[in-house]
């Protein structure tokens, strides 16, 4: 080696001795503890964030199939009950009696849509189509049972062939609806 060389790698060495001779870096205990504190900021807040959006899921499932189900059992008691039937056959005596009224009649408890009522907080968490199709169901059945419970119109003082045809429409759209919820899954 030439003299030039033994310069160069003595300054090499010089260069490499400085940069780990040195003094320490004073901002590496900052950096750790910036970099321990995200560690165990996420550390903590990951499975935190999982478990409640496993909650969330679970939620959102058990109001789906508890609404969903009582839909189904509203179609299956208005099916074996025959209202539509008992209102067709009132729209039929109607139309061939246009000058009578009739009474149609039935005892519905209040608590018909209890699972309905208890989950309209929650029902924001469905989807969207499925929330409205329910609400339109729910709507359409109640509005038919303030007519034909006690105190409806048509269950106390008699309905004329349209206000039948309106109920039956009513009850027909509800029931299109109601299939159609009990049908599709939406999730």
């Amino acid at each position: 080696m030439d003299t030039q060389q033994l310069l160069e790698a003595a300054q090499t060495i010089d260069i490499l001795q400085s940069m780990f001779a040195g003094d320490k870096n004073e901002w590496l205990p900052v950096i750790a503890a910036i970099g321990g504190a995200f560690v165990g900021g996420v550390s903590t807040f990951l499975p935190s964030y999982l478990l409640e959006r496993r909650k969330l899921k679970q939620e959102i499932r058990s109001v789906e199939t508890a609404l969903v189900s009582e839909v189904s059992a509203l179609l299956e008691v208005i099916e074996h009950r025959r209202y539509v039937y008992g209102l067709e056959e009132s729209v039929y005596y109607l139309e061939h009696h246009p000058d009578k009224k009739k009474i149609f009649s039935v005892k519905i408890p209040v608590h018909y849509s209890r699972i309905y009522q208890e989950h309209i907080s929650k029902i924001g968490l469905l989807h969207p189509k499925l929330s409205a199709k329910i609400i339109r169901f729910h709507q359409l059945i109640d509005s038919g049972v303030q007519d034909i419970s006690a105190g409806g119109f048509v269950a106390e003082t008699g309905g004329d062939v349209h206000d039948f045809e309106e109920l039956l429409e009513i009850f027909h759209t509800a029931i299109k609806i109601g299939r159609e919820v009990v049908g599709k899954k939406y999730n």
